[in-house]
């Protein structure tokens, strides 16, 4: 009698232990993209000339588990920053997978490009000629775009990316 007693005894101590045990699952497989894509290597680009969305995903736990997620986004010459907490309800989240999607808005006092700002003259020509092909898009510079997820641990998982901006895109 007591060889049987002392097994599930042990047996259900383990199964009472294992019900405390939680698994915290980390912030992971960052992606982001845009709604452009240049056509020579596809990389996602951003467009200063037209609507550009950023939209970006992270695999983490469920959303009582994240503390705050953190934009940062910084033109590479200028230096110029801007960081933007995003609140968990401008995100989607299904299967452990959030999802952004948003509008940007360029210039001094929307997203920073890296080009340091200037200034040149121009004289428009009108009417301009029928057989007039739009200029080719030209990049005028780059933003790096970085995600922050803290948990409510305090632990901290960072993503980014880093998007060539072109003006005069079609």
């Amino acid at each position: 009698m007591r060889k049987i007693v002392l097994p599930t005894l042990l047996g259900s101590l383990a199964l009472a232990l294992s019900s405390c045990i939680f698994v915290l699952i980390p912030a992971s497989d960052f992606r982001f993209d845009s709604n452009w894509r240049r056509t020579s290597d596809g990389a996602y680009v951003f467009c200063t000339n037209q609507d550009s969305y950023i939209r970006y995903s992270f695999r983490a736990p469920e959303p009582d588990r994240i503390q705050s997620i953190t934009e940062t986004y910084r033109g590479n010459i200028s230096g110029r920053t801007l960081v933007q907490p995003r609140p968990k309800t401008d995100l989607t989240y299904s299967s452990g997978r959030y999802v952004f999607v948003g509008k940007l808005t360029f210039g001094q006092t929307g997203i920073p490009q890296s080009i340091q700002p200037f200034s040149i003259e121009v004289t428009p020509v009108l009417p301009p000629p029928v057989t007039t092909n739009p200029p080719p898009a030209s990049k005028n510079g780059e933003t790096a775009v970085t995600v922050e997820v803290v948990s409510t641990a305090g632990v901290t998982y960072i993503g980014s990316y880093t998007y060539d901006t072109y003006a005069n895109c079609p």
